[in-house]
């Protein structure tokens, strides 16, 4: 709230009380500036028993906000970073389309089905940036042209040295030729950050399926999300080649790197020996998902059963959440994050729980 003013806070110093900034304020802030076109088309056949809708948007957003780091020595205040203020710094272009398709595939007198169907598509790309569109760089996060919003930026994790169990990074220098050094260093002070990976899917999906046969109905939603990636922020200290005191991940155990020969991604464990444990790669993953998000199950007694009695309808039915996902992102959860330690980022997120319910509907 505010961003534009100063603010400042109580504290105490030496059992005296008094004010400290707990914001820098930046009075030429400015509202975002948005141009958009969008182009859609709707249809329907077959009496409107098939419809859907085909939608393209190219949205152009000036004056872009965002928290900018500034040095510490600015005396502003921390909060799980650098200092930063906010600013209106740059241009972020967003195309893409959306799709919806509805469809009574079945309807007879005692079964009946029908579907519903969307997909979208979604690339964001930052066009501009002051000071002659200087990167950005805020922990594992980068504001770059010519890459999404946001990007991931990090060390690139190389695997591991098989004669002696050091965790390796790509140098990922330039090269006089404009290549890219891919050697590999044991020091990750010897490698250069790079550009991995996208916090934002750019693939949205849902299908939506109801069932009704006899007195029996059925309804569930798979719902997808598709070319982003997720940072373990908390990886550093549970998978961490015996860094730290933390509960390690099983793979520290059965999969690291023991003798001169052996293969794996998984370091030598060494206490507090920093092996491999860098902000890299290491902890990036593509959280890809399909997952089934609900799912309801009924049954409605007939007519003649309950008339006799007073009531109208009587249905009872069992419904589940989150009941099935299909991924192959390694952490706890493909949606899980906590934006602790920058976007796109997890530390030790709790998953959604998979929920059960019983319910009863009566109409008198």
């Amino acid at each position: 709230n505010f961003p534009s003013r100063y603010l400042f806070g109580a504290i105490s110093y030496n059992q005296r009380p008094g004010i400290s900034l707990s914001q820098p304020g930046n009075p030429d802030l400015t509202w975002e500036t948005t141009t958009q076109t969008d182009f859609g088309i709707e249809f329907g056949f077959l009496n409107g028993r098939i419809s859907g809708e085909v939608d393209y948007y190219h949205k152009n957003t000036d004056g872009l906000l965002f928290n900018v780091p500034l040095i510490p020595s600015s005396g502003a205040p921390s909060v799980g970073g650098l200092p930063s203020i906010s600013s209106n710094i740059g241009e972020l272009e967003n195309k893409g389309f959306e799709f919806v398709l509805n469809a009574d595939i079945i309807q007879t007198e005692g079964f009946q089905w029908s579907t519903s169907f969307n997909a979208a598509y979604n690339k964001n790309e930052i066009l501009s940036l002051p000071n002659n569109n200087n990167d950005i760089v805020s922990g594992q996060n980068i504001q770059r042209v010519g890459e999404p919003v946001n990007a991931f930026y990090m060390y690139e994790y190389a695997g591991v040295d098989p004669d002696n169990g050091d965790g390796l990074y790509y140098i990922n220098s330039t090269n006089e030729d404009g290549s890219l050094n891919r050697e590999t260093t044991n020091n990750p002070n010897e490698a250069n950050r790079v550009v991995v990976g996208n916090p934002f899917p750019e693939w949205y999906g849902g299908i939506t399926n109801t069932i009704n046969f006899m007195n029996v109905d059925l309804s569930f939603t798979f719902q997808g999300e598709f070319g982003s990636a997720i940072y373990n922020g908390g990886g550093r200290f549970q998978s961490a080649s015996a860094d730290y005191f933390d509960n390690q991940t099983l793979d520290q155990y059965t999969d690291r790197w023991q003798q001169p020969g052996d293969i794996t991604d998984v370091p030598q464990a060494r206490l507090f020996g920093g092996n491999g444990t860098a902000q890299s790669t290491r902890y990036l993953d593509e959280n890809d998902f399909i997952r089934l998000r609900n799912a309801t199950l009924g049954y409605t007694i007939p007519d003649e059963v309950i008339e006799r009695y007073g009531f109208t309808k009587i249905r009872v039915y069992v419904t589940g959440v989150n009941l099935l996902t299909i991924t192959d992102y390694e952490g706890y959860d493909p949606e899980a994050r906590s934006d602790a330690g920058g976007v796109g980022q997890a530390f030790y997120s709790v998953p959604p729980a998979r929920t059960f319910s019983v319910g009863l509907n009566v109409k008198f």
